[in-house]
């Protein structure tokens, strides 16, 4: 289960684990409004200054990161221009870089089944 401990430590996990119970549509079953809020407050703390995400909360931003990190606010229930800025500059950064279509492949894996149900 994505916990708020868990987000703390490794944001990309608590990623893949909100697409993976969106996807088996268990994601208002296992995480409360409490952890959604706890995990988009801890998504967007450690969002760079350029409007995208790294592998880790020190490293530069990557389309992978950037694009699930992005994902998994929208399926937290984050609006497409929430969290005072944030969402809007995270979808610059994903455009000003290409797309989304630049991820490497198994970005499009993830990103595939997030948008297949």
């Amino acid at each position: 289960m994505c916990t708020s401990r868990l987000a703390k430590r490794d944001a990309k996990r608590c990623c893949a684990t909100v697409i993976g119970l969106s996807v088996t549509g268990a994601l208002d079953a296992i995480l409360s409004h409490e952890h959604s809020k706890e995990i988009r407050r801890y998504l967007y703390n450690h969002q760079n200054k350029d409007g995208g995400w790294g592998l880790h909360i020190e490293g530069p931003s990557t389309m992978f990161c950037t694009a699930l990190s992005y994902v998994s606010l929208r399926l937290l229930g984050e609006e497409m221009d929430g969290g005072d800025g944030a969402m809007e500059k995270a979808r610059k950064w994903i455009l000003h870089r290409g797309g989304v279509t630049t991820i490497p492949s198994w970005g499009k894996m993830w990103l595939s089944v997030s948008f297949s149900t």
